[in-house]
């Protein structure tokens, strides 16, 4: 695959890089190579604007905000608090660059309320929830019940002028966890409207070396970059099994720096996500520490200018 240009989302119909009249007409910066955001899931106390003041004194573009059930904001108040949260951001020229939802489907619940909501505001691209299957039932099964679910919300998507982006998660019971099954999931639906979020910690965790089989088969579906990193560890003293335990980023298993090299040679430009879920019982400044030395490890491996 020769390098490409990154999917930014529905680029088309929402626009790149400013945000809509709700922002008082102030531009978001000039579309970089590399577009660096942070889940907010550990930092969540804070109000919109340390939020927003926080995050750029980092030097992050932008964070990908929990729209969802114990979320930044709940789904239930979109309407009110999404533009609300768009215009911090602008004032501090940050973007919202990806919404973490639980959307599944077309009928997940206000699915299309925060969609519309999002794409008015400027919002290029949301993460959906997490497909499970239930291991007692055969998976082609469910996989053929999933298909349809996927194109209609594909189609609305391309109505509200939105991308979704499917993240894998390690484990027996998570779609995707192997790459096999979401390629016959997301079949011939463009990466415009569904595409995958490629999560490197949960690749190398489900499959060790075999993350660069995983990585090359979902390629022409990537969307986005999910960065975090794992060693395998005891979670609990009463373990008997090893299990993945998150760590800083390039002190686990991912090896970045050989990774991050194919990742650069296939995409010159993308969304990379950062995920700091190594301290979730910290508070935010330790958190945000964290984010930021994380962040720098990132930009230097990718030979990046902080």
């Amino acid at each position: 695959m020769s390098r490409r240009r990154f999917v930014a989302g529905a680029s088309a119909a929402v626009g790149v890089g400013t945000l809509p009249s709700l922002a008082h007409g102030k531009c978001l910066p000039k579309e970089k190579p590399y577009e660096y955001c942070a889940f907010i899931k550990f930092i969540q106390q804070l109000s919109y604007e340390e939020l927003a003041e926080s995050l750029k004194s980092i030097g992050l573009d932008g964070a990908e905000v929990t729209v969802r059930k114990g979320g930044y904001i709940r789904p239930e108040s979109v309407a009110d608090e999404l533009p609300k949260l768009t215009e911090v951001f602008a004032k501090h020229d940050l973007k919202i660059s990806v919404l973490t939802t639980d959307i599944v489907e077309v009928g997940s619940p206000n699915a299309e309320a925060v969609l519309k909501t999002a794409a008015s505001v400027g919002v290029q691209r949301y993460r959906m929830g997490f497909c499970r299957y239930d291991l007692n039932a055969p998976i082609q099964s469910q996989l053929e019940l999933l298909k349809p679910k996927f194109k209609d919300l594909a189609s609305l998507n391309r109505e509200v002028g939105i991308s979704g982006v499917y993240q894998n998660h390690a484990g027996g019971q998570y779609l995707g966890a192997s790459f096999w099954d979401l390629l016959q999931v997301l079949g011939d639906i463009p990466v415009e409207e569904i595409g995958s979020i490629f999560d490197i910690r949960h690749a190398v965790a489900e499959g060790d070396g075999v993350w660069q089989v995983y990585y090359d088969i979902i390629k022409p579906h990537i969307a986005a970059l999910s960065s975090k990193d794992f060693r395998w560890g005891l979670r609990k003293a009463k373990d008997k099994r090893l299990s993945p335990v998150n760590c800083p980023l390039g002190e686990g298993q991912v090896d970045y720096r050989k990774f991050l090299k194919q990742f650069q040679n296939d995409f010159e430009t993308a969304l990379v996500t950062l995920h700091v879920e190594y301290l979730p019982d910290a508070d935010a400044k330790t958190n945000l520490a964290a984010i930021e030395k994380d962040l720098a490890f990132l930009k230097k491996t990718m030979g990046v200018e902080s």
